[in-house]
């Protein structure tokens, strides 16, 4: 090294460093896994339409002995594919809040709307029951509270729960600045490399060193955390109760540990790889300095 001060800076900056690539490595993570094409791709890949169905087919028929109203009314009307375009709208619109946005989704469901029809002017026919304006109004109600029971179930990242407790407003204060951070993590980095080069100009190749190790170390602490996690399966101890919420929670977090343990190998890879090329050069640039 060239003297003990140019040691010492060159410590502290690989040290910061090291937080500035783990931050840049995260917030990228973050950016590639944290969007609806994701989302989506879970739901689809991992069933959570079908994980779905089965959730609300349970409730309504546990409901029915309360509501006089058979789980087939419901279900008959409601299939997969219904299912499944209602949790993409959850998601689009969870996203939409998350970068700022203020919507809500309506469901509509024809099918739903005269299966219950029927079931109402049946049983009021069956009865002679006049169908007055209380008769109107608990149909609508009815209908109403389908819709809301289809729109909490199918909300499999509980969107609308988070917006109620004024969590989805926090995050969205970091989500709608992701890109500024990442810009802000890799200008950082820029600029402490420079900053090496400065410190080492008479034997550049130590900024080799230094960036190296940093990456090296940057990259260990990213994978340590998440190989635990992954080998010990700890996502699947979460305690959630619907079968579609558990599977969309379990799965996001090991598609984003998973994402950010292979990008910290990457990096880890590329601070050896820069060491290793130090090794190489460094003979030659200190006989260069020497001179």
């Amino acid at each position: 090294m060239k003297n003990a001060f140019s040691y010492v800076a060159s410590i502290i900056i690989s040290v910061l460093l090291v937080f500035c690539i783990i931050g840049l490595a995260g917030t990228g993570v973050a950016k590639y896994c944290a969007t609806e094409q994701q989302f989506r791709s879970i739901a689809s890949k991992h069933g959570l339409a079908d994980k779905t169905y089965s959730e609300l087919e349970k409730y309504f028929r546990e409901r029915s002995s309360a509501t006089g109203i058979p789980e087939e009314v419901y279900m008959d009307a409601i299939d997969t594919d219904y299912i499944s375009g209602v949790i993409d709208q959850t998601i689009d619109n969870g996203f939409r809040r998350l970068n700022g946005g203020n919507s809500s989704i309506e469901l509509k469901n024809e099918a739903l709307e005269e299966s219950l029809d029927k079931f109402f002017n049946d049983y009021a026919d069956s009865i002679n029951y006049q169908k007055d304006e209380k008769f109107e109004k608990k149909l609508t109600a009815t209908k109403n509270s389908a819709y809301k029971v289809i729109g909490e179930y199918c909300d499999v990242y509980k969107f609308g729960a988070l917006d109620s407790h004024g969590v989805l407003s926090k995050l969205s204060k970091i989500y709608t600045h992701i890109d500024l951070l990442m810009i802000g993590a890799a200008s950082a980095i820029l600029i402490l490399l420079v900053t090496l080069l400065m410190l080492n100009l008479s034997v550049k190749s130590e900024t080799l060193y230094w960036t190296g190790v940093s990456s090296l170390i940057a990259g260990i602490i990213g994978v340590a955390p998440c190989a635990y996690l992954l080998a010990t399966d700890y996502f699947s101890s979460f305690s959630i109760k619907q079968a579609q919420i558990y599977t969309a929670y379990t799965e996001t977090m090991k598609l984003l540990t998973n994402t950010f343990m292979y990008t910290s190998i990457g990096v880890a890879s590329f601070g050896v790889l820069l060491v290793i090329i130090y090794a190489i050069i460094k003979p030659k640039n200190k006989a260069q300095a020497k001179a």
